[in-house]
């Protein structure tokens, strides 16, 4: 089985990091160029750094989604793929945890903070992830095409997929259908389109994937940190 473990950096909002050698697995990074490190561009790097595909105007959010959520288009010589977000490490080799799931045609892990999708555009209003009159017509479409309130809510950053099998690829081609209809938060619209196909995520725990996987912040410049407290002050001050 050839199998690939790729990650995605754009805008600099991540430092790509150098993984470990896991015996069969190759690594992929689609990126802008941006943060990439001198290894990387001198082509020294284990990953395989590709450009970011493009696809008419997406913004730079949808953008970066694009090989995430459509790894059947961009890695389709590979059978199995590891999806792991831009500050993302793996700290063990994912066969191991592959091999405890039984392969499956895709598997990601429970959210570590909510447990619903109507609990997570709730926080995505109250942290303004989204347009706020975005996030609550995304809310009201689903719960009126009959999706359960209680619905779970997964966790995005580290996706493993058959992604060649055609169930996944109709699973990924409505998943990204809805992030171009809604909302840009993936974890929100995941959880609805597996209910709406009625496809079976298998899903495991936070322990389990702590035991493979850790992330770090994102990244961001002397600059950006600037801007960002200077923001938030402007923020915290009481209008007059």
């Amino acid at each position: 089985m050839k199998r690939v473990i790729y990650t995605v950096i754009v805008g600099g909002y991540d430092r790509l990091m150098e993984p470990p050698a896991f015996p069969g697995w190759d690594y992929v990074c689609f990126t802008d160029g941006r943060n990439i490190g001198l290894r990387a561009k001198l082509g020294f790097s284990r990953w395989d750094i590709r450009p970011l595909p493009e696809d008419g105007d997406l913004d730079s959010f949808r953008r970066s989604r694009l090989p995430k959520i459509m790894p059947h288009r961009y890695l389709a010589d590979y059978e199995y793929s590891v999806y792991i977000d831009g500050n993302a490490k793996l700290l063990s080799d994912p066969s191991a945890l592959l091999d405890q799931l039984s392969w499956p045609m895709m598997a990601v892990s429970e959210h570590p903070f909510r447990d619903t999708v109507v609990q997570e555009i709730d926080e995505c209003i109250c942290q303004n992830k989204a347009p706020r009159a975005l996030l609550e017509a995304q809310r009201e479409a689903y719960l009126a095409d009959g999706m359960p309130a209680d619905l779970a809510l997964m966790e995005n950053n580290l996706l493993l997929r058959r992604h060649n099998d055609a169930q996944v690829i109709q699973l990924m081609e409505v998943w990204w259908a809805q992030m171009n209809t809604h909302s840009h938060r993936d974890q929100l619209s995941l959880p609805f389109v597996a209910w709406k196909l009625n496809f079976p995520i298998q899903t495991f725990s936070q322990a389990t994937k702590r035991a493979v996987f850790t992330t770090k912040a994102h990244y961001r410049s002397p600059w950006a940190r600037w801007k960002r407290s200077l923001n938030k002050r402007l923020g915290q001050r009481k209008p007059k």
